[in-house]
């Protein structure tokens, strides 16, 4: 299977790095004796390894000597083309085995958007798409997240579904099939309906979900965990070798919500509050960091602000981490519980974004929906964070409420605006980002008897708020409205769904939840051929209706969520405002100043300077051949961040390394010949290189470090030639490979086509094709770079191939020198330039 996915898979594919596997806090474990499960995040790596849930199942499971948890993505529609067209099975990150060959697989589900991704990732696998037509040689087919708190939709595609905190319930049913590995698919479900609680398995109910036998519950309580233990956090987490959606250490400091919003699904679904400790917190994110790297950690949870402890939690963590230049970000902030002190301790070290959250216009609409919050503590909590240095705040509001009247959408603009003008009273440019997102009805809320507006309406909606919105720096950002109305319709919708999923996925629906990719107008041919009114699905539904999650129980009875729904208003909770302060009693240092200001004159220092500039030569080997070069750069930082050296920072509001790194190396090559300079604040001495070599990643490797003194030029700018390396037994074998030397050295001129993202150009590059050889089986090339003029490797490799069959070639160049020759041809080393 290795040799397959790097000759006919990886090569083809534009983004690699989401299917390799190998990041640092990988396992790898030996499938002898254990049950083999496989975590199923079914949308890009970019957003599956952020997930939090994920890293979280992933250590419970692995540390059980039982078991053996890997990972699998949804692959993007270029990566499946190429399986399909390769009959290459879908295959986990860790050891590339094929997903059938699992004993179950377990998908996370976020949304009801990702339900065609489902069904991707299972025909990829070659695995029959319904439950029924499974037999005992596939694997079980699990799924939990906030999706299945309505099952019925898919309640054909799953063998089981696990309903709430998975922590404990998960390794219950791994347990239970390893305990029973020769038994029938019917007989381990059997057992896991038996043994274990929260578990939905609907072959054992009717299609108005009665239990068929006497074992399966009739009402399905979802698990809750009492506490959250310290030992479901890895000290080592997984640390991704590409971009991710969230690049930052994200630690969870509270499950659950005290606030009461109608609206909200988190709420009721992630009660009761949970609060970790502040020393487990502490404890817990120190260990990540020297096992990680990351320069920012976010402190997750529903409502951060709501935390208790929350202001001497960030307050004891900024102390501990601002001399590593680690950042802190609170990610969900509640208006009216933020104080000066807490942005203070948040921004030591720089000022991560801001989220603030009305999700009204006006007063009367927050009172209906129980967000309790006035105009002045939200104003307020805006003047703190303009004091604070803030630049850019981001409000998130929601449109298509119950009652929301032109009143309310005319709040939204008259806010934005009020906003602003505070921000204006302060120095700098303010940016003010708007997200306004459709109002979906949700199970288990108050609000999921409501109406869902049609799509047109609620774009109506969203246009009448930026249109009277007159302020440049007021930037609005919304989902498409038509997705968040399917993601309604599937929300609220029973076992007739599947037949819309199935027919949406056949017709070509994937990544249903990113814009590019959303296909409306597939999904109303879905809907037709399946005979459903979806104008019908979108009106109000009756107290006494049946809901099709009737059958699974999270919190309040369904009378008590009736009885909050009709309940129409609130006394508004008491908020006093802190009084702005007096011009005239601000401080002369702290006053904001205008005009030309007082020259500034550095101070002398009383010491010897002793910065110091090290050139580090490095390299790496196949494991990381799918990092780019951005990439590289990240994980270098990383690792100088967990050796502790005395390494140099910018200044200003967003401190950075002093790195200067040499010319990028092409995604998929090896290298021996990397090079960077990094400015310590200290001289070097020698434990510093080794305590930076023990940080490297296992594949990547220090070769030579030496101080570097009177350097101006920097290294990209300093090189002109790069050698590369290829075994030629990789090449064709019906290539005259020699004679096709000759030809590219002979000639006069090579030209090429380079195709830019706004147009193609044509360039000459033999003035740039200094040598090729043969020499040890190996096929040599030394090709310009930077003033030496500019050859491709990629391109060379094409004429020497032919133009056919070149693009696995990428994947075996070895770059191992970079040097410069200098106007009488001698040749300098990149660590002496």
């Amino acid at each position: 299977m290795k040799h397959t996915l790097e000759t006919r898979f990886f090569p083809y594919v534009i983004k690699p790095g989401r299917y390799a596997g190998g990041e640092p806090g990988q396992i790898v474990k030996d499938p002898r004796g254990k049950v083999k499960y496989l975590h199923a995040f079914p949308d890009k790596y970019e957003l599956g390894q952020s997930y939090l849930g994920l890293q979280t199942l992933y250590h419970i499971v692995n540390k059980d000597d039982r078991f053996l948890c890997e990972r699998v993505f949804a692959v993007d529609k270029d990566a499946e083309e190429v399986l399909r067209r390769e009959q290459i099975p879908l295959f986990s990150l860790e050891s590339q085995r094929p997903v059938g060959d699992f004993d179950a697989v377990g998908f996370t589900l976020t949304y009801e958007l990702v339900y065609t991704n489902v069904l991707a990732m299972l025909e990829l696998a070659q695995i029959p798409l319904g439950a029924s037509e499974r037999s005992d040689t596939h694997p079980l087919i699990m799924a939990g997240g906030p999706a299945v708190y309505n099952p019925e939709p898919i309640a054909e595609i799953f063998d089981l579904l696990f309903i709430g905190d998975a922590e404990e319930g998960l390794p219950e049913i791994l347990a239970v099939l390893h305990e029973m590995p020769e038994a029938g698919r019917r007989q381990k479900l059997e057992q896991i309906c038996r043994r274990v609680r929260s578990v939905y398995v609907p072959a054992f109910y009717d299609h108005q979900r009665k239990p068929q036998v006497d074992f399966a519950p009739e009402t399905i309580e979802a698990r809750v965990e009492k506490e959250l233990k310290p030992e479901y956090y890895p000290r080592q987490p997984i640390v991704p070798l590409i971009e991710t959606a969230h690049d930052h250490l994200a630690v969870e400091i509270m499950r659950g919500c005290p606030q009461g919003c109608r609206y909200c699904q988190a709420g009721p679904i992630y009660r009761p509050v949970r609060q970790r400790p502040p020393v487990e917190i502490i404890e817990q994110t120190v260990a990540q960091l020297g096992n990680s790297g990351y320069d920012e950690i976010s402190l997750v949870s529903l409502s951060s602000s709501d935390y208790q402890e929350i202001e001497q939690l960030t307050l004891s963590l900024s102390r501990r981490l601002e001399q590593q230049k680690v950042s802190i970000s609170l990610p969900s902030l509640r208006p009216g519980t933020i104080t000066p002190e807490l942005l203070d301790a948040a921004s030591r070290v720089r000022r991560a974004g801001m989220t603030i959250s009305p999700e009204a216009g006006t007063e009367r609409l927050r009172l209906f929906i129980r967000k309790e919050i006035p105009d002045a503590a939200i104003l307020d909590t805006c003047r703190i964070a303009f004091e604070r240095g803030w630049m850019t705040l981001k409000l998130y509001f929601m449109i298509g409420l119950p009652t929301e009247s032109e009143d309310d959408l005319h709040g939204i603009v008259k806010l934005v605006k009020q906003i602003y003008d505070i921000g204006y009273e302060y120095p700098g440019r303010k940016t003010i980002n708007v997200t306004l997102s459709p109002f979906v009805p949700k199970a288990h809320t108050p609000f999921q008897w409501d109406e869902m507006l049609e799509a047109e309406e609620m774009l109506r909606r969203i246009n009448y708020v930026k249109r009277h919105n007159r302020i440049k720096q007021v930037n609005f950002k919304y989902p498409q409205v038509e997705a968040s109305f399917l993601q309604g319709l599937l929300g609220r919708g029973s076992r007739e769904m599947n037949g819309v999923i199935v027919a949406a996925y056949r017709k070509g629906c994937r990544f249903d939840g990113w814009s590019e990719d959303f296909r409306w107008d597939l999904w109303l041919e879905a809907f037709t051929e399946n005979d459903i009114d979806i104008d019908k699905r979108r009106m109000p539904l009756a107290f006494d209706s049946p809901l099709p999650w009737s059958h699974v129980r999270k919190g309040v009875s369904v009378s008590q969520l009736k009885a909050e729904r009709q309940k129409t208003s609130l006394q508004l909770t008491r908020y006093e405002a802190r009084p702005k302060r007096d011009e005239k009693e601000v401080n002369a240092d702290t006053a904001p100043e205008f005009g030309r200001g007082k020259k500034k004159v550095a101070a002398r220092s009383a010491v010897a300077p002793t910065k110091n500039t090290v050139r580090i030569r490095w390299g790496k080997d196949a494991r990381l051949r799918y990092m780019s070069h951005l990439d590289n750069i990240r994980f270098i930082e990383r690792a100088i961040r967990r050796s502790r050296i005395p390494v140099s920072y910018s200044q200003g509001y967003n401190p950075t390394m002093k790195l200067s790194f040499g010319p990028p190396l092409p995604l998929g090559f090896t290298s021996e010949a990397e090079y960077y300079d990094i400015t310590l604040d200290s001289n070097l001495m020698p434990y510093m290189v080794e305590n930076l070599r023990r940080a490297y990643l296992k594949g990547m490797s220090i070769i030579e470090a030496r101080a570097v003194v009177g350097k101006n030029k920097s290294l990209s700018a300093s090189v002109n030639r790069a050698a590369y390396s290829i075994p030629a037994n990789k090449i064709l074998k019906d290539i005259d490979l020699e004679r096709n030397i000759v030809r590219i050295m002979d000639a006069d001129s090579l030209e090429v086509e380079r195709v830019g993202k706004n147009q193609t150009t044509v360039v000459d590059i033999r003035p740039a094709i200094y040598e090729i050889f043969l020499r040890d089986e190996n096929l040599h090339m030394t090709l310009g770079i930077g003033e030496g003029g500019y050859a491709r490797p990629s391109e060379v490799m094409a004429l020497l191939a032919g133009g056919k069959g070149y693009e696995y070639l990428m994947y075996c160049i070895h770059r191992y020198d970079l040097y410069r020759v200098d106007q009488r041809g001698e040749q300098i080393s990149a660590m002496d330039v």
